[in-house]
């Protein structure tokens, strides 16, 4: 058969455009490194450098029940402006056409349990064009002997709205539906939604408030209405602390975010109110405040000191590191036991790192490394489902009025009934964050290892400060593999 197709491998961070493809070497062998109780992947690309073919099919075979589960997504591609990347990714049958010159992309991962021995597990990615193998690839999965602990995970509070989530599902069991996006974001990714699928007096909530996955979950704030008066609304607060406070581990939890990205002084007034509120019935509130600005008309006045009065989680926008008051700060308020958490949204833009489409994923890998490195606890994001211009398969901009090269900004998942899916199709950026949630932990449990002097020189090789990189995806896979083997090491002689 000629040999006319591109067959490469790819880690997850470069994104593999259409006509990406490799004019010179050999096809070199797919690796992943992963650790127990986590999820690694790789991406295998076929590029036909002539005609067009048909009737392609891929499969993974060796020893699929040996403790690693190897899963196949198709990688779909979206228009940014006209040029287009790769990011909805999706289960299907394997086969495919390829036109000329154009790629087609799996993203294979390899997921391990609690009980999944270390060691090196082989496999073969299989490409057969009409029924007939074309070629045989080499796919070593070698698992670390730690694992990601299932009891201790990031902080995270994802948005999902359910406006425009209900509007493209066209669904009458909305509750349903919700729990379908809320459950994969948990479930896979490793992150919360900002509300839990039932309300907090729901007694099917108490499964989600014992879940160690759940970080964190929004507490509605309630005022008075035409249908509802004071007493009621603060009724219906006080019964939420009544039952919460049962279980100091749901309580720790719980918080308020009524007030966003305050810009003038009359939103400081609007956050003391909510805080004297909160005080006279509920003294462990815990409010949220994202802010990247001081006061307009504060008059010099800065909004750490007018936020630093409350019981407040942090959360200044990452690019707000860049100062090296704000570092300190921030630390000196770790030390008085606050929560320190960041957020990203249409800002900032590169030379920060984002979650962008048309961003490498690199830029999202490293966005948690950098975080673990200011001593972030915490990840804010507005949206996964902020889907205002219509189905995010046929925009990737969902915010023109901000950026016009905004792609991707509160769009994380798609809808799956574009493709026969009752529920939510991932993304290939949070495919990257579940890694780089799990890449978190893992030096985490280096530094307890090795001391915060090591973690912090291995940092530095991939990322100087919030603005400063080698943008190198082999660079950042390098050293994660290397602080990986020692900790590896370091275990199997503990």
């Amino acid at each position: 058969m000629e040999k006319n197709l591109y067959v490469t491998f790819n880690s997850m961070e470069k994104k593999v455009l259409p006509k990406y493809y490799h004019t010179f070497g050999s096809i070199p062998n797919g690796v992943i490194y992963v650790a127990q109780n986590a999820t690694e992947g790789c991406q295998f690309s076929v590029l036909s450098k002539k005609g067009q073919y048909k009737n392609l099919k891929i499969e993974v075979v060796g020893d699929l029940d040996a403790g690693v589960k190897i899963e196949l997504l198709r990688e779909g591609y979206v228009s940014c402006e006209g040029a287009l990347y790769p990011d909805p990714v999706f289960k299907d049958d394997c086969c495919f056409d390829l036109d000329e010159l154009k790629n087609v992309t799996y993203l294979i991962n390899a997921s391990t349990t609690l009980e999944t021995a270390p060691g090196n597990y082989e496999f073969k990615v299989n490409l057969y064009i009409d029924g007939e193998l074309y070629g045989e690839y080499n796919l070593s999965v070698r698992v670390w002997n730690f694992a990601i602990n299932p009891e201790e995970y990031m902080d995270t509070s994802f948005g999902i709205d359910t406006k425009w989530l209900f509007m493209q599902h066209k669904t009458d069991d909305k509750e349903a539906m919700y729990k379908k996006y809320y459950d994969m974001l948990l479930e896979r990714y490793h992150i919360c939604g900002l509300h839990l699928p039932y309300d907090i007096l729901d007694p099917r909530a108490d499964e989600y408030l014992n879940d160690p996955r759940v970080t964190s979950f929004k507490l509605p704030y309630i005022v008075s209405d035409e249908q509802t008066s004071p007493e009621e609304a603060k009724q219906k607060m006080v019964d939420y602390y009544n039952k919460l406070k049962t279980n100091p581990k749901w309580l720790e939890k719980a918080m308020f975010y009524v007030v966003d990205e305050p810009l003038k002084m009359e939103d400081y007034e609007r956050i003391r109110e909510v805080c004297e509120n909160l005080e006279s019935f509920y003294p462990e509130y815990k409010l949220v405040v994202p802010y990247f600005m001081d006061p307009r008309d504060g008059e010099g006045k800065r909004a750490v000191d007018l936020l630093e009065k409350y019981n407040v989680i942090w959360c200044p926008k990452s690019c707000l590191f860049k100062d090296e008051w704000m570092k300190d700060y921030m630390a000196s308020r770790r030390e008085k036991g606050d929560l320190t958490w960041w957020y990203c949204c249409w800002e900032p833009q590169l030379p920060y790192a984002n979650l962008f489409i048309d961003m490498e994923g690199f830029y999202h890998r490293v966005l948690l490394w950098q975080q673990y490195s200011y001593g972030v606890n915490g990840f804010l994001y507005w949206q996964t489902t902020h889907w205002e211009c219509g189905s995010p398969w046929d925009y990737a901009n969902m915010v023109p009025w901000l950026s016009y090269y905004c792609f991707g900004d509160g769009t994380l998942l798609y809808n799956g009934d574009r493709i026969g899916v009752d529920g939510p199709v991932g993304s290939l950026r949070l495919e990257i964050v579940r890694s780089a949630i799990e890449d978190y932990h893992m030096l985490q449990m280096a530094e307890k290892a090795f001391g915060r002097q090591y973690v912090e020189e291995q940092i530095s090789r991939v990322t100087a400060n919030i603005r400063e990189y080698c943008d190198d995806h082999r660079l950042l896979t390098k050293v994660r593999t290397e602080i990986g083997q020692k900790l590896s090491e370091y275990y199997t002689n503990k």
